[in-house]
Parts: structure tokens; sequence; C-alpha cells
């Protein structure tokens, strides 16, 4: 059965069918193969799906970013971030990374801060002299931020489906995510020197008031959201609900920018995007029903831990105990870095981590990472590294959405790519092998 099932879905994948057709029609192939009804399981695993209380909040933030980005909040961020950077050197750059991490901060996904910030910026940048592809490069990576960066879509799959508390992945989110934004600055910096960019004049100081003015509703939401959760005023379900009675209020009242006669738009654009991701979701959920009905978790822990434990074997015999179980700990998480990149270059984040979460429960017990922070790190590692693989070429999603946005071919972006994924990579270990960077804040909340 599992062969069936695997050959199955790499056949689809090499055909180009889409990947939640994929995994739905090797499903399907396998249940069949056993002799199991493949409606009535599909029907349950997607009911069981539903009735998770967390995953309320993913339509509540996709609709607080959509009333959001419509009532002009991505334009005010970046005019504030401008009035105060833009004067540099690598001014702009350093607007399109700090504007992309703040609009993550609303609508939690990476493909909307990539399609919000860069549909604005790159031809900025162009036009101050920045190259295309650079300009659209920057935006698809500085856009994976917003997938880290609380509210985010891919912490709430991961707690919900792990059961890890998704109020402290948010808090474990927010130093990865300026990390790897503070890498991709520095990156542009070194690379801004290669063009010949056109300085701004330097924002007065009354300007700069008028810009954080301008953008002041979106830094309330980001402060609403991280206190509340952070002192435990309410859940992160309860603050997705809060973000969007917020976002209507500012859109409506404070920005006027959009009106009762807009929110039927909204509501319905929101509403196609949510039921395109909880397809997705759902075709995920039934491939990872039947990987576990294939024994297929635990074929992979045991080949992992086994295969780590014969190269250690390798190591002097005389090695003491907690040193051996260290290097063991080191070199599993070395592997699966290596082989979450490879599925977030195929497979979305979301539905990745609803086949792959399953897999990987049992390698983070067998390793000490199951429980308390210890597995908070593990749940932010794992979402880091898959958002890493949406902007790894040849077929990172994310690039693809920057493509079309910058409208510049998916080749032409991965010489840039490749120099921020340096960084990125460089971060990705941080976030793995140092447990500050994600224990830190959540461990405030204990």
């Amino acid at each position: 059965m599992t062969i069936v099932l695997l050959v199955t879905f790499l056949v689809l994948l090499v055909l180009s069918v889409p990947i939640a057709f994929c995994m739905l029609l090797s499903s399907l192939a396998a249940l069949l193969y056993l002799g199991i009804d493949p409606i009535m399981v599909g029907l349950e695993t997607t009911r069981s799906l539903s009735s998770f209380y967390a995953f309320l909040a993913v339509p509540f933030f996709i609709l607080a970013g959509e009333i959001m980005n419509r009532g002009g909040l991505s334009e005010r961020l970046i005019q504030f971030v401008k009035a105060v950077l833009g004067h540099r050197r690598s001014g702009l750059p350093f607007v399109t990374i700090v504007s992309s991490q703040m609009f993550g901060a609303v609508s939690g996904a990476s493909a909307a801060t990539c399609a919000a910030i860069g549909g604005v910026m790159i031809p900025e940048l162009e036009e101050n002299g920045y190259s295309r592809p650079f300009a659209t490069a920057l935006a698809a990576c500085a856009g994976t931020t917003g997938a880290l960066i609380p509210p985010s879509i891919a912490l709430i799959i991961y707690g919900t489906v792990a059961g890890v508390s998704i109020e402290q992945l948010f808090m474990a989110g927010v130093i990865p995510g300026l990390l790897i934004g503070g890498g991709l600055m520095i990156v542009s910096a070194r690379l801004s020197h290669r063009y010949d960019v056109k300085l701004a004049p330097k924002a007065s100081r009354q300007e700069v008031i008028r810009a954080m003015m301008s953008s002041l509703g979106a830094f309330v939401l980001a402060v609403i959201i991280f206190v509340g959760i952070l002192g435990g005023i309410f859940t992160a379900t309860e603050a997705s609900a809060v973000a969007v009675v917020y976002a209507l209020f500012a859109g409506l009242v404070v920005y006027r920018q959009i009106t009762l006669k807009d929110l039927p738009g909204i509501f319905l654009s929101a509403a196609k995007t949510t039921a395109a991701l909880s397809f997705v979701l759902a075709a995920a959920a039934l491939f990872a029903w039947t990987m576990g009905i294939g024994r297929i978790p635990e074929v992979v822990t045991s080949a992992l831990l086994n295969g780590t434990d014969s190269f250690l074997a390798l190591l002097p015999a005389d090695m003491d105990p907690e040193t051996l179980a260290l290097l063991r700990r080191l070199t599993v998480l070395f592997v699966l870095n290596v082989a979450l990149l490879l599925v977030g270059m195929v497979v979305d984040v979301a539905p990745a981590l609803l086949i792959v979460v399953p897999v990987l429960l049992p390698v983070s017990e067998a390793i000490g990472m199951g429980s308390g922070l210890a597995a908070v790190q593990f749940g932010t590692l794992v979402v880091s590294n898959l958002v890493i693989g949406l902007v790894t070429p040849p077929v990172g999603t994310t690039l693809f959405v920057a493509s079309g946005v910058g409208r510049v071919d998916v080749s032409q972006l991965v010489p840039h790519v490749l120099r921020f994924l340096t960084i990125m990579v460089v971060a990705q270990l941080l976030i793995t092998y140092v447990p500050f960077v994600t224990r830190a804040l959540p461990a405030l909340m204990q």
C-alpha cells in the first residue's frame, strides 16, 4: 500500500498535477488497493479536521488581512518605513524588508505579504536603480517572514496538529522572523553597492510623524495581538476575531478607504482564499491519514534513528552517554533540516505540515523535544524550514507568486535568491541549535 501511495504521488507530481490533487488521487488509489471505502474515510478526515477550535483562527486572520490590505494598510506601512529609512543608500530594500515584516504581523501569510508589498515596492526599486530581478527576489524572500511573525497561519496549523500551545508558538516565531529579516538587510546592504542608486531626500521630522500617525492603526493591531496573547488576555483564536473587528473599524471609520458596499467583495475574496486553503488541507489530511495506515511515521522514525546511531557508532567508544545523546540530537536535526527544505520546495507550508507533522512527532519524542519549550522550539524550526523552502529554487511556490507580481521569469530570480538564501540558512541553523532564539519569549508566558 505504501508503494502505491508514494509512487502514485510522485508520478502525478512529475506530470505537474496540482499538489492538492496529487495528494487526493494517490490517497484514493492506496485506499482502493486496500479495499477501504475512500469516500467515507475522506469525509471523516475532513470532518475531524474541521472540529479543531484553533482552525477557526485561519479564516478570521485571512479576512482581517484582506480588510487591512483593501483599506490601504500596505501603502501606509511602506510610506512610514520609507520616511524613516528611504534616504539611505540601501533604504528601499530596507523598506521592502521591514514593511514585509510589519504586514506579516497582520496577514500571517508569506504569499499575501509578497503580493501586497512586492506589488508596490518592485516598481519603485526598479525606478530607483535596482534591477527588476533583484527587486522581485528581495520581495519573495522578505515575504517569508510573514509566515513566522505572529499571527502566523503556519504556526496555527502546526500547533493544532501537534498539540503544542499556539500562543507559545506565536511568541517563539518573533525572534526568528526578526533574525531572518536582519540577515536579509545585511545582504541587501552589501548588494546595493552594485547598483547606481538614486538617493531620495531625507524626510523631515514632521513628515516622519505624519507618516507614523497615518500607519498607527497597523501598529495598534500588532500590539493588541502581541500583548493580548503574551498577557493571556485572549487565545490565538480569540485574537483572530479581535483582529477582524479592529480591521473593520480601522477601514470603515479611521482610514475610510473602504465602505459598506465594499464588504461583500472583501468577504467573497477572503472566502475564496479560505476555500482554496481548506481544500488543500482536506487533501493533505487524507494523505496523512493514509500514511498512518501504512505505518510510514514508524518506518521513518526507525530509519532515521537507526541511521544516526550507525553513524555515531563510528565515533570513539569511550564517549560519555550525555555527549552521545547530544550528538544524536544534533545529527537528527541536521538531517531533518535537509529533508524539510526539500519538502518545502515542492509542497506549500500548510499541506506540508499536515503531512510531515504526524511523521515527525515520534522523532521529536525520541530526541527529547516532544514536550515543554523544547516542543515549541521543534515546531518553530519545522515551520521556518518549510518557509525557507517556499523560496528555494527551482520550484519554491512563493517564487512563482513573486514572479507573477514582478513579471520576471523564475530563472532570472535564481542568482539573486541564492544570495539571500545563504543568510536564511544561517538563520535556520541558529533557530535549530540555539534554544534562546525560540524559547526566550515563550518562557515569559510560564
